[in-house]
């Protein structure tokens, strides 16, 4: 990246996972790496050679993050032998393993901003934005290398314990990391899958700059909703799901963390993460169908009810408890409840705990991620893969749209199951509008698309409303899936309360009906 080669950009090609600090020891003498140039019997790996190291990494930027905003990082990194300066994109969800990077030497530990001008940093390096630039976190941590021969490929395996530093805060790091130098990147998979086999990797998205950020920002073990899918005109229907499906991954991946932190908006965000994943694999049903295709969709759906008792009590906890508990303070049989309701939630949070932290749920990441990389649905020669989105996402959207309309078009007459049926296909219809709306650019297809997207929003969270008022009732006559709540001392349900609820369900449908779909000239 220096000025005299500004041509040393390059591809890293790169898998993270992470795991306890206990478990170090465990990968370090694991006997993939027990010797350097021996190789395991059945095909295993050859070390080739391993160092260790001290690293020592400041990564920069504005006070108002001018970098991070436009999805560049920069740092300077002391080797122990030199210093280093890498300019790298944030890794977007069209690139799921790979990102773009520049590096140069350097005689100091201060950035050399004319070496960057070459990279991707260079449009943005303003005189204001160079006077700007300072440190803003730092990452210590020792670095265990092996550069490793597997399945022909050659990969170098980095094994990362230290600490990321903001001022006084700081936030562990414990990560594994498999760079591909040369050959196929569905080794890294097969490679983690071995080594997640004796040693707890769980999938890791974010990088140590991102969590350098989130720790500034207050968000370590906090929660992150869905970022935009972009997937444009000109994607083929391959590259599509591709992009949606490492989107929803991502979701599910980096609010896990917080789920096992307890976190009751972490626990939703994952698992909106993977109902929006199952979106995606229903939506692309006709690109991606093959054998392996079943074992991942139940997989998820495992992974979504070992979180589902925790996330209904949440609901139950906010929507009804917390206010009847309010509005009633002395009532001491509401006490009694709400210490029964808490243990209950204690017990739904340690069950998915221990879910998230079991070799099934570890497995079954890496499972979901190599599949959307490299799954069979690859290499099956459906015509459809190669194929513009465009025409297949109007065609879907058109299938959704048509469902939901039909449905409710006697909203008033339909039962609590059929609503809920209802109440699916709008959710269903919403995700494929968000995973679509770059597919179809101008401002009145935005205009339409926003409009649509928040009469289904009302509607889904009115028909959601009526179907938690269904379910009290249910509770009340005999505790419906929870006959453990029969006791309780539910809200009564006033008949003005469902006809409320249903007139705004029934203008928010009328809205979404009478919206001409977006996906239309």
């Amino acid at each position: 990246m220096s000025a005299a080669n500004p041509d040393s950009e390059f591809k890293e090609i790169e898998l993270k996972l992470v795991f306890d600090p206990a478990d170090a020891f465990k990968l370090s003498a694991h006997p993939f790496f027990a010797s350097v140039g021996s190789a395991l019997p059945r095909s295993g790996p050859r070390v080739l050679e391993t160092k260790t190291r001290e690293l020592i990494s400041v990564y920069y930027d504005t006070p108002d993050d001018v970098l991070r905003k436009a999805g560049l990082f920069l740092r300077v990194r002391n080797t122990g032998a030199g210093f280093v300066q890498t300019v790298k994109t944030a890794r977007g969800d069209s690139e799921f393993l790979e990102r773009n990077e520049w590096e140069c030497d350097l005689s100091s530990d201060s950035p050399d901003l004319a070496a960057a001008e070459e990279t991707a940093l260079g449009p943005l390096l303003s005189d204001k934005v160079r006077a700007a630039l300072d440190r803003r976190f730092e990452t210590r941590f020792q670095r265990q290398t092996f550069l490793v021969e597997y399945e022909g490929s050659l990969i170098e395996v980095a094994i990362d314990q230290g600490d990321i530093v903001a001022g006084e805060k700081r936030s562990r790091v414990c990560e594994l990391e498999l760079e591909l130098k040369s050959g196929d990147r569905a080794a890294l998979f097969s490679f983690a899958k071995r080594l997640a086999e004796t040693v707890p990797l769980t999938l890791g998205i974010k990088t140590k700059a991102e969590r350098g950020f989130d720790l500034l920002d207050g968000l370590e073990a906090g929660f992150e909703k869905a970022r935009p899918v972009e997937i444009l005109a000109g994607e083929t229907c391959a590259e599509a799901f591709r992009i949606a499906a490492r989107n929803c991954l991502r979701q599910a991946l980096v609010n896990v963390p917080g789920t096992r932190a307890g976190h009751a908006e972490a626990l939703h965000q994952t698992r909106v993460g993977l109902r929006r994943l199952r979106a995606a694999i229903s939506l692309f049903s006709d690109v991606i169908d093959g054998p392996q295709r079943p074992h991942v969709a139940e997989e998820l759906k495992w992974i979504a009810g070992q979180l589902g008792p925790a996330r209904d009590l949440d609901v139950f906890i906010s929507d009804i408890l917390e206010p009847h508990r309010a509005a009633f303070p002395d009532d001491p049989g509401w006490e009694s409840i709400q210490e029964r309701i808490l243990r209950s939630r204690a017990d739904a949070y340690r069950a998915a705990f221990a879910a998230t932290g079991s070799e099934r749920f570890r497995q079954a990441l890496l499972d979901v991620g190599a599949w959307i990389e490299f799954g069979d649905w690859t290499d099956r020669g459906n015509r459809l893969a190669d194929e513009p989105v465009a025409d297949y996402a109007a065609a879907k959207l058109s299938k959704l749209r048509r469902a939901v309309v039909k449905a409710g078009k006697h909203l008033g007459s339909l039962s609590v199951p059929e609503r809920h049926r209802l109440r699916i296909r709008a959710k269903r219809m919403r995700y494929g509008s968000e995973f679509f709306g770059a597919t179809f650019g101008g401002k009145g297809r935005a205009k339409r698309r926003t409009k649509a997207l928040a009469a289904l929003e009302k509607l889904q969270d009115t028909l959601g409303m009526l179907n938690d008022i269904a379910n009290r009732q249910a509770f009340m006559n005999g505790g419906g899936d929870r006959p453990e709540w029969a006791m309780l001392p539910m809200p009564k349900v006033y008949p003005s309360e469902e006809k409320t609820l249903m007139k705004k369900a029934k203008r928010a449908y009328a809205r979404f009906a009478e919206t001409k779909p977006f996906w239309k000239a």
